[in-house]
């Protein structure tokens, strides 16, 4: 999709983001948006998201826009409001089985506060962490993304 045309749809999109991120198909066109705009553009994608808070990350469509915010706009404003709010139920997020792709996230392309407070659940929590399949996969990318 050309800037143009991204910027089309995503004006029509404009008060609909949150129903469109729990769509099966319309997801991807928020997706969509978020890789071809900058969040200068499409300022109302994050900030539409903000009252979902960690039930969205855990949401199968919902953590996929997580995920293309932080590939995307992690230091934007809105985007670190909205990580923020999700990161409040780190816990959760570690072992579930949407909710550990959002903190993947966060451990690549986070802030460091961000990276920091996932680290210190992990360590709270690591042996619970371990025995989950969602959290093994957050422990292997804390391994590889650890400085």
């Amino acid at each position: 999709a050309d800037r143009s045309s991204a910027a089309k749809v995503a004006a029509g999109l404009q008060g609909s983001v949150a129903e469109a991120t729990g769509s099966p198909n319309a997801n991807y066109v928020v997706q969509k948006i978020i890789t071809v705009l900058t969040p200068q553009e499409v300022p109302f994608v994050a900030e539409e998201l903000q009252g979902a808070g960690p039930a969205l990350a855990c949401d199968e469509y919902g953590c996929r826009i997580y995920c293309r915010l932080l590939e995307h706009a992690a230091e934007d404003e809105s985007t670190v409001r909205l990580l923020d709010s999700a990161l409040a139920e780190v816990d959760v997020l570690l072992t579930h089985p949407f909710g550990h792709h959002v903190v993947e996230g966060v451990l690549e392309h986070g802030l460091a506060r961000q990276r920091g407070e996932i680290i210190s659940a992990l360590r709270k929590g690591l042996v619970r962490a371990a025995y989950s399949r969602p959290g093994a996969y957050v422990l292997e990318k804390e391994f590889l993304y650890s400085s």
